[in-house]
């Protein structure tokens, strides 16, 4: 279920869903991820409210169901059949429940020739030209199926029939008389598609897919409502090439693409679900309402889709479910659309919804229990944006114009992974010095225990030239106002000093340092370039491991020159700043992704950074810009750039004061940690209570400086 985005909707929030709708008897309604067939359940009950005289037979005609997993599609089809009732025996012929198995988004598009609209149909390695007139009547098309499997089958081996044959044998079996000889000659072809698959022994599978794979194509512009719970993964998650290439198409053709490739892999699936199913199922002013990630709201990467600029839906109204719980294992929001086919439209200024809180007694409970525990308060969206970032967000905000002078100068560091192969602790007495030494060392302790596949479980252990060896700090390092026990790192690198005295980094591989005698790295990052290589995944399978350890010259392109590192994590519910002496480190430092950096040889102005990065002023107004996890907010990244302050002056006397206070601040969070050191791992909720402990204990200090940072601002 995981790997197919599979996040099954509890019956409560069905039911609440979809009694905002008022079903007409003529309507058709579909779920197009329909996995345990809740939705379909809970629409039945709605109709069954609206209109009790209606039979089993005609609420089934107007519910549809698609999806991917076969078991899905049976537990979906038993759902639908037990909400139907006993009344379904009563049916005057057998029942076909609208449930499909086949992908959502690969509904075969036609294409107009002389002869009709036509598409593409493949069974096993040939393709046939099939008229998109055998797709109008669904039933017709699985029982003519039927009837070329069977024809298949009695000719194995045989002389085919010929298409009068052919012809006359298939009007026998249709009460339709009306077939004509375009319809003929597809139903034909598929005929001679599967006797020749069976006759190569290859036909175990292709009835049944045909069976599934085109009919998306029936419902194409059928429905007056689509609802349901699209799936949840990111386009990065997909390692399958052939499906990450369709699926590119898709995002481009509606208009869901971010605009900056660096968002793309972060794309959540479901977007392209919205827009696609908007424009594609959705008849004309036909409605949507699809649960989402709250991270619609908030992510970069969903820009498109609530700004408006996605074709296929307007946005009409958005319930925050961020605050309810048990619920699922992300945040999550309902967006409620409006069909349109402009797809460069805007976001409106204002938009309707209601902010849903409450503790469930459990997570699948019917709505009648659950409303006992929520509460829904009305609010109102506004479309905002600040810097490069926008938001879905409660308050209206001014889009400023100036660009913080920052912004561009803080850098996201080298990402450092697979971590095991780099983060070490030291196998012996620490020495009293890291110069010209020959040291054993061994990964990470913390590094082990934190792995993800296929990196989990790996344990390096070796000899290293010290040379090798740096300091670097992941975001449990980082507090306000200082730098906690930063790691040790194992890295290919060498630094260059040129006649100047300036230094450069040099990345290499372990064939160049096995040349530069370098032997004792050599063997190490060798060890790490063969493991790299066999348990790469496909995404990477064309990068070495020293070309992924400086991806973006994240390693090369760092500046060792500048003595003062004004540093800030890049994920948490705040911003927590320090200033690094590079001269308090017993090694050169190197800075992780974790984290961003700002390189200055003016210790005045790295104060006056860390003051305005720990202030609350400033981490309070990015806040509905930051995607929420289960515990609030959780990414920074440059946001917090994206709040305007002004760059430094020492002349200034605000700028100044705010440099001193950050000055007291470092000096008591170094005693306060030195007094008081974390007897506890730093877990993500540790880290947490600590740094709020140290917040705490300079909350003079922080109050003052809010009271600064909040004029400076405005």
């Amino acid at each position: 279920r995981h790997s197919l985005g599979e996040y099954y909707t509890p019956d409560w929030l069905c039911e609440r869903i979809v009694s905002q709708f008022n079903f007409k008897e003529s309507d058709k309604i579909l779920d197009p991820a329909c996995g345990s067939g809740s939705f379909l359940r809970a629409i039945v009950h709605r109709i069954r409210d609206l209109h009790p005289n209606l039979s089993a037979e005609e609420i089934n005609q107007m519910i549809f169901g698609i999806d991917i997993h076969p078991l899905s599609v049976q537990i979906s089809k038993t759902t639908l059949l037990l909400s139907l009732g006993q009344e379904i025996t009563k049916a005057k012929k057998p029942i076909h429940l609208n449930i499909i198995l086949a992908n959502t988004l690969l509904a075969p598009e036609g294409v107009t020739d002389l002869f009709g609209t036509e598409f593409t149909l493949q069974i096993d390695k040939e393709k046939y030209q099939i008229n998109t007139q055998v797709l109008d009547d669904i039933e017709e098309f699985d029982l003519v199926l039927d009837l070329c499997q069977d024809l298949a089958d009695q000719t194995f081996l045989k002389k085919s029939f010929d298409i009068s044959n052919f012809e006359s044998i298939l009007k026998k079996h249709l009460t339709n008389n009306g077939i004509n000889s375009q319809i003929v000659d597809s139903y034909y072809k598929i005929y001679i598609g599967l006797k020749n698959v069976k006759e190569k022994g290859r036909d175990s599978i292709w009835k049944f897919i045909i069976s599934n794979l085109y009919k998306p194509y029936f419902l194409y512009g059928k429905f007056s409502y689509v609802i349901g719970n699209p799936p949840w993964f990111t386009y990065s998650s997909i390692k399958n090439e052939e499906y990450q290439i369709i699926l590119d198409k898709l995002a481009t053709k509606y208009l869901v693409k971010p605009k900056k490739i660096a968002n793309y892999p972060h794309l959540e699936i479901a977007a392209i679900f919205q827009a696609y199913c908007s424009s594609y199922f959705l008849r004309e002013h036909g409605k949507i309402a699809f649960v989402l990630p709250r991270s619609f709201l908030t992510a970069d990467h969903h820009d498109n889709s609530r700004s408006g600029f996605a074709k296929g839906f307007q946005i009409s109204e958005i319930w925050d479910l961020g605050e309810v719980s048990p619920l699922f294992r992300i945040p999550s929001c309902v967006f409620f659309s409006e069909k349109s086919d402009n797809g460069k439209k805007t976001a409106k200024n204002e938009i309707r919804g209601i902010k849903i809180k409450g503790k469930l007694p459990y997570h699948n409970c019917h709505y009648d229990v659950a409303v006992n525990y929520l509460t829904e308060k009305a609010v109102s969206w506004h479309y905002s944006v600040k810097g490069n970032s926008s938001a879905l967000t409660t308050m209206k905000t001014k889009t400023i114009s100036k660009v913080n002078p920052y912004k561009n100068k803080f850098k996201q560091g080298a990402t450092i992974v697979p971590r095991a192969f780099y983060f070490v602790d030291l196998d012996q007495n620490y020495p009293d010095d890291f110069i010209d030494r020959i040291l054993s060392i061994k990964t990470s302790k913390f590094v082990k225990s934190d792995g993800k596949p296929p990196w989990k479980g790996l344990d390096f252990a070796g000899r290293i030239e010290s040379k090798f060896l740096f300091r670097t700090a992941l975001s449990k390092s980082i507090l306000p106002f200082h730098l906690f026990k930063p790691d040790l790192v194992v890295l290919p690198i060498i630094i260059n000093i040129d006649e100047n005295g300036k230094k450069t980094i040099c990345v290499h591989s372990a064939e160049e340092l096995l040349r530069m005698g370098e032997l004792k790295a050599s063997r190490w990052f060798s060890n790490v370039e063969n493991i790299w290589n066999i348990k790469k995944t496909q995404k990477s399978r064309n990068m070495g491991a020293y070309d992924r350890i400086n991806f973006h010259s994240g390693l090369s392109s760092q500046d060792l020159n500048a003595r003062y590192l004004v540093l800030y994590n890049a994920s948490a519910k705040d911003a927590n700043a320090l200033v690094l002496d590079r001269k308090d480190l017993d090694l050169e430092f190197i800075v992780e992704s974790k984290t961003y950096v700002f390189y200055t040889n003016n210790i005045a102005e790295g104060y006056y950074l860390s003051s305005v990065l720990n202030s609350s002023i400033t981490n309070t107004l990015i806040k509905d810009f930051q995607t929420r996890g289960l515990f609030g907010p959780r990414d920074i990244h440059k946001k917090i750039l994206d709040v305007y302050f002004p760059k430094f002056d020492k002349n200034n006397k605000s700028h100044k004061k705010l440099s001193d206070l950050a000055k007291i601040g470092h000096l008591k969070a170094k005693d306060f940690i030195k007094n008081n050191p974390p007897q506890e791992e730093l877990t993500p909720l540790n880290l947490g209570k600590l740094r709020l402990q140290i917040k705490n204990h300079l909350i003079d200090e922080l109050k003052e400086i809010d009271k600064i940072v909040n004029k400076l601002i405005q």
